[in-house]
């Protein structure tokens, strides 16, 4: 079985990588929604609109490393007690 080192190490890159993906199409979808990159303090509209993708990506995350990391970090405890 892997270590539990090396599937943290895993989760943290995986983890990264979802992140960067998720925070990549939140852009898309903020720019085909005004049809131009949009900045805090345009308008109310907009700062209302980011700080929801905003709130919207740190719960996603978050959730994510919880339930995923916990679930990766239980069946490698399972594969470690199993070649023991």
């Amino acid at each position: 079985g892997e270590s539990e080192g090396t599937v943290a190490t895993r989760i943290v890159q995986a983890g990264a990588f979802a992140t960067g993906l998720l925070i990549l199409t939140t852009q898309a979808d903020l720019f085909l929604e005004y049809g131009r990159w949009v900045q805090p303090g345009e308008s109310e509209e907009i700062d209302l609109r980011l700080l929801t993708a905003t709130v919207e990506l740190i719960n996603d995350v978050v959730f994510e490393a919880f339930t995923l990391g916990g679930w990766r970090l239980y069946r490698a405890s399972l594969t470690a007690n199993r070649t023991e």
